[in-house]
This record gives C-alpha cells, structure tokens and sequence, in this order.
C-alpha cells in the first residue's frame, strides 16, 4: 500500500465581479483568490496489489454527501484521461496497465473543517489535492498544462488550487495569475448555517444589469497589489470602491443574516469585511491578531450568531 496525507486549505475570493456570460454558458468572472490556513485533511491509500475499485469516508461534518463529494469526480476525471493518454502515448509510466484499465484500489479518508456551501471552496480544495496525488503517485503523466485543463474540468475553482497562495482568476477560473503575497493578514469568518446554492445566486444576478466593471481601474490595482512596496493589508484596501462582491446582494437575499454578520464585523473594528464566493460565509481582516481575537469574543458571545460557525484564521 502507498499511502499519502495532504492538507488542503480552504480560499476566500477578496473580491468577485462578474463580467458576462461566456459562449459555453459558465461566467466570465474576476476575482482574487487567496489561500487561508482553515483545511482539510485527506488521507489517500493506494493498493496496488488489489482490484481496481474506490471508496471514500468523510469524517467531521455530516453535511457533505460522500456520493457528490468532488474528490471522486476528480478521481474519475483524473484516471479516464490517464487511460486515454496511455492509449495513444507509450511513453507514459505503465501505459500498458492504464490503457486496459487496470487501476488499482483507491481509499480516500477526508477529515472536513471547511463548511460546505459556504463560498470557502471546500470541495474544490479537496478535489485539486486527489489530483494532485494521483499525479505523483502515476509518475507525472501529465503536463501542468493538461492537470490545470483536468482540473478546470472538475470544478471552476479547482485550478486555483493547484496554484495556491494569491491569484487573479479570471473567466471560468482557468485563466491564473500569480499575484504577490497577502500573507499573514489576520482573520474572523462567521458562516451562518444555512448555505446559499450557486446555481441559484448565479440565476438572480442574471436577471439583473451587470454593475459597470473598469478594466483599466482593475488592472492599475492589480498593478500595485503586485509589489512589496507595503504591508499585505495596506496594499489591498488600496482598492477602495473596487472591493465588491457582484453575488453579495442575491445571497443576501436567499440568506438576510450575511448582511447583519458583515455589518456585525465591521463593528468590531474590522479594516474590510465581505462575503466570499457566493456565501454564506463572510470573512473580515484586521490589523492585528490582538484586534481579530477581541472582535471573535465580542461575536461568538452574541447570541444572534449562536447557530453560526466561528472561525480564527490568517491569509498563507
């Protein structure tokens, strides 16, 4: 048996706009994503010496559907162009094997932390680790080029993950840039329990104008949050007005206790308080971990949040 342990950390977008739908139907999106230290573990076991076959047990939330979880699609999407490759390039290690099928058993032991339908990319996290095991465990078949194109093809925010750290994604979320760290930025994320559905948040900002979207304006913020010249938390509240979250005001909606959550954060002091991804989970940043430990105090003690997740972390 070969056996792999991996974390995979949870993200927040700091910002989201919407820039349109594309020709194959999925939103254009722009956004920075940034890597945070909430994770999740997978424990991945591979039997050689077994008949091909797969199990996954998740440990730690019983919210998450192990017959839905995005690991087993990413085991799925991953060994089916495994096969494919091996069919038409003998070079790839053991091509004979793959392209008969002959897989061996795979075991996946996830331990959640992260909250599903939260906006925090839990299953997507989850999902880019599987993938990136199996590629070290069959010898690197594939280019960084074909795993991102995999992983794209798993879930819009997986390639990110692949990534880590900082980025601007853009389009579906292939579209990658390596952005100089935020890191160390001290977080509080509140996720109320009820979740808001992505699909529908993407439904109800259709029905409406897209806000205005200035290029030339994001492209000159990006330009500065790109350089060492200040502080992680200096340089990205440069953005002022630009820090907006397109899907805020349709999960508000679905969802009214995200609004009084974030109005709640920026009361304690926080520097930037928004909702990420497509909620529910809000996040707020402050200047130091003495200011965001008082602030996590002051909310988990309110007994309007008493159904809520609490969580202390930090952007890595």
């Amino acid at each position: 048996m070969d056996s792999y342990e991996i974390t995979a950390n949870a993200k927040l977008n700091l910002f989201l706009r919407v820039r349109g739908i594309l020709p194959n139907g999925y939103h254009s999106l722009y956004s920075v994503m940034q890597e945070i230290d909430l994770a999740d573990t997978l424990t991945i076991n591979i039997y050689p010496e077994r008949e091909g076959g797969f199990d996954i047990k998740c440990i730690g939330r019983n919210d998450i559907d192990p017959e839905k979880n995005l690991c087993s699609k990413a085991k799925d999407r991953f060994l089916s162009s495994l096969r494919r490759k091996a069919s038409s390039d003998p070079s790839v290690p053991n091509a004979e094997l793959w392209k008969n099928n002959r897989f061996p058993y795979i075991e996946i032991v996830l331990t959640k932390q992260i909250p599903s339908e939260s906006g925090m990319g839990g299953g997507s996290s989850d999902a880019a680790a599987v993938l990136m095991v199996l590629q070290e465990h069959f010898g690197e078949p594939f280019t960084d080029e074909e795993l991102a194109q995999l992983a794209v093809n798993v879930g819009a925010d997986v390639p990110f993950f692949l990534y880590g750290g900082t980025c601007l994604c853009e389009r579906v979320g292939e579209d990658i840039r390596d952005l100089y760290p935020l890191s160390d930025i001290p977080l509080l994320i509140v996720k109320p329990y009820e979740g808001v559905s992505t699909p529908e948040c993407f439904h109800a900002i259709d029905s409406k104008p897209l806000p205005a979207f200035d290029e030339e304006r994001y492209e000159a913020y990006i330009a500065g949050i790109n350089s060492d010249e200040k502080d992680a938390l200096s340089r990205f509240l440069e953005g002022g007005d630009l820090l907006t979250n397109d899907l805020e005001i349709p999960s508000e909606e679905k969802v009214p206790l995200i609004k009084k959550v974030r109005e709640s954060l920026l009361g304690t002091g926080a520097k930037y308080s928004r909702m990420t991804g497509s909620g529910s989970a809000v996040f707020a940043m402050y200047d130091s971990a003495e200011a965001r430990d008082k602030a996590y105090d002051l909310i988990k003690d309110d007994p309007e949040f008493n159904n809520c997740d609490i969580f202390l972390s930090k952007t890595i």
